[in-house]
């Protein structure tokens, strides 16, 4: 109702209400309203103005077409007003042609000006006779007029001169003088560029355009297909080429009729330099300029082109349809083979025929098997386009983006917990969405069931009408997923990275320079073209991301999901990043991401807040949101500032509040969740066809084919191998590691090989102990090499499996690998043992076999299969460890059996039946035993029929091979054993390594063994009696002395007395005499008999002692028999039980590896080799989200 100049509007009880600014009216409540409201009702909205001041005529909106492309008819005015805009240091000006121009954020102002400070419809300057008048159109960070903040929806007069500020913008307005004209006219609705890119303007007939130079390369000419059209008659088809590389721009002529000129030369081709100028003809000049603001916005997105409808008659029996120029229908994108499906007509019937492409063929949201058969009315969706079968025609669509309609979801993880309360909503094409909320409140849950990755228990999900869950497939290369960690690698550098994407996503068939272009495109549309060649590694966190980015927007998808892109930058990174990913929605694409971070939100242009349990408590635009969340605060909390978006947080966590399902009820009573959530869905329900109802349509129980075959596995296996490769050779220290395992630890495992097959100074328990070691270390190499090959990429490969991975090429692109790795590592160990320590193999000389050239192959073949099972092995670890940090642990897991189970440490027969067929799986078992088993130390043992194929003790009255060794020399020679007893040393066994060693094969020992028992003394003779001696011959009597002459008589008496004296004294001489004779004849006697007695005593002493000599040396000779048998006893027995219980021990511990045959272990090690393959391909597979 009008009267004079108040206006009010009243709601008359309508369904779905009216709405002035954004605020809900009072039903039956006459409301006045001020020139320049806007007043909605359902899809439609009107501004109240002056009669007298003609302003632009609205567009009809169309929810499947997105603001940006829509072509809105303006008057235009011939006004000599100029708005100028600065920058910080960019200045640049534009002529005002309209009565009304509206800036902000959205796609839909007049003047669209990226940043997140600038509300998506911030402003509005309004031109007359005489007046200007500018207007907040009710921004978050509002807008200023010479420094002062202006009220929210009040129109403020301004003049020429004054300053207008929303963030870092200032304007102005101008008037256009003699001196100072007016530029040419720009398009209806331009863009503002803060950062000055470079930029072409092109002058036509007082009109100019504006075009940035983003890619490498742009195309201008007159044809529809160009970059820049220039619809002029002196413009060419394709009249030139722009290109850009290394900051310097060019213009090249493509043979044009009219050519190009510079500085009045006609040239081929031109560098340009800021405000260079070429010309075409007189009609046409395009001005070169490094830095400009203002450029123009033409309808159709700048990424991710679609052709326009065209309709194709059906003519022939067949039509073509793909990428490749020579088929009848052809559709230019990465997404459709070269010849990716043809149309046959059989008479009166027709089929579609799947020709082998990459991306498959769907008839009514089915993938065809090959060939169907199709009928009028029917729809082909071949890459995005959808095809419409008619009457003998064709008629190709393009949908340029992709609608997303959430049905009532819920997520039922077990009988009494649900992770998604009933959600619905609805997301149009192109529309930037943020996915906020609390920790723990199912914002990761809800977005996989929007995309279908982990679908919902109940409810459905709708993709431009097309149940999603029940037609992934037909959707699964049109999204774009970047999870929270980056999917590319970071060895490898920008380009490559990109190639590698490319090569396994795009169709087989396209060509290099195909591939090359578009990844420079990429490259260009994400800012990296000047990075491409620089490792990933060195680019910052926001670089980085957009890496991730670009690896997605290769194959152009129309839907686009994140997982916190902004997670960990720092504020003017995360700025840029949410610019980028506006600018990604504003050229086609429909974008959900997850953030944490709220101080970009306002470039979005929904955003779902969660709370805990699942529940929705807003879904709708966020500039509106901090006015719906504002009226739960308080009066003082209003007071004390203005509401942030990070407020809505602490609102929300306030349990006095409200919980989370008040929050979810409060909201479906609002306005917001009518026009958001209920208007929305019920045009989908509307234009939706009946068969794609969505009653009882749930996620639960789908089963959904394996992801398409878009390149063969034989040339993903290629392409990963040769990315693998690449990926080596640029982690220039994660290789030199590699390579340097296997000689460094060959060397300290074959610390004690001299001599070690000698059978003096060699060690059979030193061999042994060296081929389990060696087959331990290359084992341990082989998994040390490969332990992190899976786990390191786990989320680049969920991604890519998603897309068209096979699990096949993946695992055997690392097994390759591992397999020329075994072989270096083999290579090592073999020249380690037998080139570094000398002596290490035996020598032809010692009996052990022949070996030769067989031997040396067949102990580069176990050495090949143990590293290659240690590879094997790791990479299970890597497919089954959730991350690298539980993939070392389960190397500790893993190598514990190699060390337990093997034999090496611990007999077979003490481990137990349990140990027993632990060890049948364990391959360093096999290889040490193939080891042990070429030495060929124990083909004697075996030969032996008291060693071999006997139990240790025997048992119901057979021998076993310990009771063999009880027996005495005679016996074991006896029952044939030649390696037993003394023939140890002269049979087979003398060259036993170690068999002849000193600690007990001495000298005496060896001289015991090459002679007989020591003879033992023969009884002497005993000597004959001595003969008597003969009596000696008794001395004759004694002649007597003659009777003394008397003396004469005295003749005088008295002589007498003295003759009687004399006479006596006569007497006495001649009886001493005769007594002296007596005496010596006595004396003669008894010498004579006394030596006779000597003689006789001395012929019996002398044959006494000969008697006794006799007995001392035959008592000597029998001692020292004595002596010589115990020595050599002893000596015999040093040497023959010191080699019996080496043997004993040997083949005790280790006797069944000197049985069988080596070629037997090998088929052992390659039977445990292929079952690791296979569960590490399950295990791998488990991985698999969708």
């Amino acid at each position: 109702t009008v009267s004079g100049s108040d206006v009010r509007i009243t709601d008359v009880g309508s369904s779905n209400g009216t709405f002035v600014n954004g605020q809900p009216l009072l039903v039956n409540v006459a409301t006045p309203v001020r020139m320049g409201d806007v007043v909605q009702f359902g899809q439609c909205s009107a501004s109240l103005q002056q009669a007298s001041r003609p302003r632009e005529a609205a567009a009809p909106s169309a929810v499947s077409t997105p603001p940006a492309s829509v072509q809105r008819p303006v008057e235009r005015w011939n006004s000599d007003l100029v708005l100028q805009v600065q920058v910080g240091e960019l200045i640049d000006e534009m002529p005002i042609t309209a009565h009304e121009l509206g800036l902000g954020r959205a796609n839909d102002n007049d003047v669209i000006i990226d940043n997140p400070r600038v509300s998506g419809r911030h402003c509005r300057l309004r031109f007359a006779a005489g007046s200007m008048q500018v207007m907040d159109a009710g921004s978050l960070n509002g807008t200023l007029l010479n420094g002062q903040p202006l009220p929210a929806r009040v129109p403020t007069s301004f003049q020429v001169g004054d300053r207008v500020q929303l963030a870092e913008y200032v304007l102005a307005v101008r008037l256009a003088t003699a001196e100072m004209p007016s530029p040419p006219p720009l398009t209806p609705q331009v863009r503002l560029d803060a950062s000055g890119s470079p930029g072409l303007v092109v002058y036509t007939a007082n009109q100019q355009s504006r075009y940035g130079i983003a890619a490498p390369m742009l195309t201008l000419g007159r044809a529809a297909d160009n970059d820049i059209v220039i619809e002029q008659s002196v413009v060419s088809s394709h009249h030139a080429r722009i290109e850009r590389a290394n900051g310097t721009v060019w213009i090249t002529d493509l043979g044009s009729s009219n050519g190009i000129a510079f500085q009045g030369q006609r040239v081929t081709q031109q560098v340009l330099r800021n405000g260079d100028r070429v010309t075409i003809g007189r009609e046409v000049t395009i001005e070169y300029r490094e830095r400009m603001g203002f450029q123009s916005v033409t309808p159709r997105p700048a990424a991710a082109p679609l052709p326009p409808t065209q309709m194709l008659d059906i003519t022939s029996d067949t039509i073509t349809i793909g990428r490749a120029r020579d088929n009848k229908m052809v559709l230019d994108h990465p997404r459709v083979s070269r010849y990716h499906a043809a149309i046959e007509r059989l008479g009166t019937r027709q089929r579609v025929i799947d020709l082998k492409s990459a991306n498959g063929v769907f008839l009514n949201g089915v993938r065809v098997e090959r060939q169907a058969w199709i009928k009028e009315g029917d729809e082909l969706g071949i890459g995005p386009y959808r095809v419409r079968v008619g009457q003998n025609t064709l008629q190709q669509m393009a949908e340029e983006g992709v609608r997303i309609d959430v049905m009532r979801l819920q997520k039922w993880v077990s009988k009494k917990k649900n992770l998604l309360q009933d959600l619905s909503l609805s997301i149009h094409p192109q529309e930037f969405v943020a996915l906020v909320g609390l920790s723990g409140s199912g914002k990761s849950t809800l977005m996989d069931a929007i995309n279908g990755f982990r679908p919902a228990t109940h409810g459905a999900v709708f993709a431009n009408h097309v149940n999603l869950y029940q037609h992934f497939d037909q959707f699964r290369n049109d999204m774009g997923y970047v999870p929270q960690k980056d999917i590319v690698h970071t060895e490898l550098t920008v380009y490559s990275a990109l190639n590698y994407a490319a090569q396994l996503r795009m169709p087989a068939d396209t060509t290099p320079d195909e591939r090359h272009q578009r990844i420079m495109e990429v490259l260009e549309e994400l800012d990296l073209s000047e990075r491409k060649d620089l490792p990933i590694h060195k680019l910052s966190g926001g670089q980085l991301k957009r890496v991730s980015i670009g690896v997605e927007l290769l194959t152009k998808p129309r839907l686009f999901f994140l997982d916190e892109p902004t997670s960990g930058l720092d504020p003017g990174t995360e700025y840029n990043m949410m610019r980028l990913l506006r600018k990604l929605a504003d050229q086609g694409r429909t974008i959900v991401l997850i953030t944490h971070a709220t101080k970009n939100v306002m470039m979005c242009d929904k955003v779902i807040i969660l709370v805990r349990g699942g529940h929705m408590a807003y879904y709708g635009p966020p500039e509106e949101a901090l006015t719906y969340f504002d009226q739960f605060r308080t009066e003082q909390e209003r007071r004390t500032k203005d509401i942030e978006f990070d407020d809505i947080y602490v609102i929300l966590e306030d349990e006095k509040r409200g919980e989370p399902k008040d929050w979810a009820e409060r909201y479906q009573r609002s306005p917001q969740y009518l026009e958001n959530v209920i208007n929305r869905l019920k045009e989908r329900e509307g234009g939706m066809p009946a068969a794609a109802t969505p009653t009882g349509v749930t996620g639960t129980g789908l089963r959904r084919k394996a992801a398409p075959k878009r390149v063969s596995a034989l040339r993903q296996f290629l392409i990963l191998s040769m990315r693998n490769l690449r990926i080596m050779a640029q982690d220039k220290m994660g290789l030199m590691l590699i390579l340097f395992l296997a000689p460094f630890l060959s060397f300290i495992s074959e610390g004690g090989g001299h001599k070690q097959f000698d059978p003096v100074e060699g060690s059979a328990a030193g061999i042994i102990s060296t081929m389990f070691m060696g087959s331990l270390i290359a084992y341990m190499v082989g998994v040390l090499s490969s332990v992190r090959e899976i786990v390191k990429e786990v989320d680049i490969y969920k991604r890519e499996r998603i897309v068209n991975l096979k699990v096949m090429p993946y695992i055997m692109s690392k097994v390759w690998i591992g397999f020329v790795l075994a072989l270096y590592n083999a290579f090592w160990f073999l020249v380690v043992r037998q080139g570094v320590m000398a002596g290490i193999w035996p020598g032809s000389d010692l009996g052990h076999g022949t070996w030769g050239v067989g031997n040396w192959v067949a102990m580069f073949i176990t050495l090949f299969l143990i590293s290659l099972s240690g590879y094997m092995m790791g990479l299970l670890i890597s497919a089954v460890a959730p991350n690298q940090n539980v993939a070392i642990l389960l190397v500790i897991v893993a190598l514990v059996p190699q060390f337990l189970f093997a034999g090496g440490m611990m007999k077979l027969d003490a481990m137990g039946t349990g140990g027993v067929i632990i060890s049948n799986g364990v391959s360093n078992r096999w290889a040490f035993e193939a080891s042990v088993n070429l030495t060929g130390i124990g083909e004697s043992l075996v030969d032996d029929p008291c060693w071999d194929n006997l139990d240790k003790t025997g048992e119901d009255g057979a021998m076993g091979w310990n009771d063999y060794l009880t027996l005495g020399d005679e016996e074991k020679i006896a029952s044939g054993c030649i390696c037993m007893g003394s023939s140890i040393f002269t049979g087979p066994c003398s060259t036993f390594p170690g068999i002849r060693s000193e600690d007990y094969f001495k000298e005496g020992s060896q001289v015991a063994l090459s002679q007989g028992e020591p003879a033992q003394p023969e009884q002497p003779t005993p000597y004959p009696s001595p003969t008597p001696y003969p009596s000696p011959t008794p001395y004759p009597t004694l002649t007597p002395y003659p009777t003394l002459t008397p003396l004469p008589t005295p003749q005088d008496p008295r002589n007498m007395q003295g003759y009687m004296d004399d006479m006596q004294v006569q007497g006495d001489e001649y009886r001493v005499m005769r007594e002296q004779q007596g005496d010596e004849y006595q004396d003669i006697r008894e010498r004579q008999g006394d030596e006779y007695q000597e003689a006789r005593e001395r012929q019996g002493d002398e044959y006494q002692v000969m008697r006794e000599g006799q007995g001392d040396e035959y008592q000597v000779a029998m001692e020292g028999y004595s002596d010589d048998r115990s020595a050599w006893e002893r000596d015999r027995e040093m040497a023959i039980g010191g080699a019996e219980g080496l043997l004993k021990a040997i083949f005790d511990g280790h006797g069944h590896t000197f049985k069988g045959s080596h070629t037997k272990r090998w088929i052992n090690m390659v039977v445990i080799l292929v079952v690791t393959l296979i569960l590490a391909m399950v295990f791998q597979k488990r991985k698999d989200t969708v």
